[in-house]
Formats: structure tokens, sequence, C-alpha cells
């Protein structure tokens, strides 16, 4: 196998975690994590938590719908309220709407954890995953080409791979979920695909939104990937993404609506790799309560 030339990218590094290659990751790594933990969000403020290319984009916007009681889309792009992507925190000091993050449990906003502010997590399942990710990356002018396969055994498996990994990642979420279920819910990317009328009703119980059933068809319609994808292009009035791409010396932004489908895994993954794929899977996932759906 040819060296894979994305770790050479020199991705900074916090308690062995992998970081984006951000400005003030790459200044002060553990500065930026410890104005995270110590940001005081408002009492109503909902945490969107997601390993990257889970859905991230797709539930912010449901989230946003079932808040406002409005089938419309944030005009303030989820870009604009990432908690790691902000030079400055300060507009989010006692905010009280969806703020988003792929930080890892334990780097969340202290006061928020302790005082049960509410936690949405969702995942998807990690085949899907890699293949999303992969693609996200060779959308990135100015980082390296790689095959699939060099990528996913040489990165996404690896410890050091950003926010530590899929597996890192969704455990400590599962974990917490059991013991904080009022203030963490799971939503799986493939539930929410097969059913997305029920998770709307689940998410709403949880987010503590009423007589909002009329709602739910819309908001399911608003959401599906093609409006979404088409609104994302006309709605948004806020720069944060591309100044977030520049100060990672990207070329241009990344595509972040690319398919969205359940399964596209098949098409990248050879019989010999979902094979080792599954056996390291089930060794890292024995005695986790979720059941991925590998369709």
């Amino acid at each position: 196998m040819a060296d894979f030339d994305i770790l050479k990218l020199d991705y900074p590094v916090y308690e062995g975690i992998g970081l984006p290659k951000m400005p003030n990751f790459l200044e002060n790594a553990g500065q930026t994590i410890q104005n995270i933990k110590d940001l005081k969000l408002g009492p109503d403020a909902v945490i969107l938590a997601t390993f990257p290319r889970s859905g991230t984009h797709w539930v912010y916007e449901i989230a946003h719908m079932l808040l406002t009681k409005k089938a419309e889309y944030a005009t303030k792009s989820r870009e604009a309220v990432y908690l790691e992507g902000l030079p400055d925190l300060g507009p989010l000091q006692s905010y009280n709407h969806i703020v988003s993050t792929h930080l890892p449990f334990q780097w969340l906003p202290k006061q928020h954890l302790e005082t049960g502010g509410k936690i949405i997590h969702v995942i998807r399942n990690p085949k899907d995953v890699a293949v999303s990710l992969y693609k996200f990356t060779d959308s990135c002018d100015g980082i390296p080409e790689n095959t699939f396969e060099e990528f996913f055994f040489e990165y996404f498996l690896k410890k050091k791979v950003m926010f530590g990994g899929w597996f890192n990642y969704n455990k400590a979420f599962i974990r917490e979920s059991e013991v904080r279920k009022d203030q963490i819910i799971m939503l799986q990317y493939e539930k929410l695909q097969r059913n997305t009328i029920g998770e709307l009703k689940r998410l709403a119980k949880f987010l503590d939104v009423k007589d909002a059933d009329q709602l739910f068809p819309e908001i399911a319609e608003k959401c599906g990937f093609d409006n979404l994808k088409a609104a994302d292009e006309r709605v948004r009035n806020d720069s944060t993404m591309a100044e977030i791409i520049k100060s990672m010396n990207l070329k241009k932004i990344p595509t972040l609506y690319r398919k969205g489908k359940v399964g596209d895994w098949k098409n990248y993954f050879t019989v010999a790799m979902n094979a080792t794929f599954d056996k390291i899977y089930a060794d890292n996932m024995k005695n986790v309560a979720v059941d991925i759906d590998f369709v």
C-alpha cells in the first residue's frame, strides 16, 4: 500500500485526539478546548453532536424547524454556530438555540452538561460515514488524493483520526445517554430516513415541542435531501463556511451535500474490506447498546 499522504497534513492533536487544521487549534489546541468547555450557553440551548458526515446539516434544519415551530429553513448556517469553527465564541454566550459540534463528549461546554442542557446525538452506519468522509476530503482542493482503501485503513480507523474516530466518539455518547436519558437523545440516520415522521415525533417530544403534529409532514418534505441541498444554495446569508475554508488554506468550499443515501458503502467496499471491518466493528462495539442498520 502506498504512503498515505493525508497523514502528512500534520493535523493538530490534543489528548491523543485529532483536530481540524484550523488556526485556533494550530495556535493553541488546549486553550481552544478549554474555551469551549467554559462556554456558558443559554438555558434553552440545544447541542447537536455528530461525528462528521453523519447528517449534521440535515438534523440541524430539522431541529431548527421544530424549535421555531415553522417549516422554514434557518437563515443562519450551521457553520455560524459550529463551536470548534469559530475564532470568537462571544456571540454564543447565553445563546438559546441550536449549536453544533463534532467534539467528543468530554469537551462539551461544562455548564450545559451539569445543568441538564439538551443534546441531540446523531449516529450513522460507519461504512457510509467512511465513504462520505472520503468523498468530502476528496472535494477539498489542497488535500492529497488517495484510494478509498488507503483512506479507510490508514486514516479512518486510526485513533488519531479527527475527533477520536467513529468508535470512540459514538461509544462515549451512547454510554452517557444511558445515564442521562432526559438530556441526550440518539437519532440513527437510517431510521430517520426510513421513518422520518416517527423520528420527528420522538425528537419533538424530547425537545418539549408541543402541538406540532401538523408540521411534521411539511418538515419531512422541506428536509428531504434534494430540497435541503437546493435550499442550502440559496437561503444562507452568512460567509462563515467560506471563512473557515480560507483559514484552513483550502481552495474551495467542499461538497456538504453529496448523496444522502443509505448503503452507498456497497459501491466502495470490497468483500475483503467488508469482512475485515465487520470483525473490527464486532470487537469495538460489543456490550454497546446500539443496533446499527448495515443496509
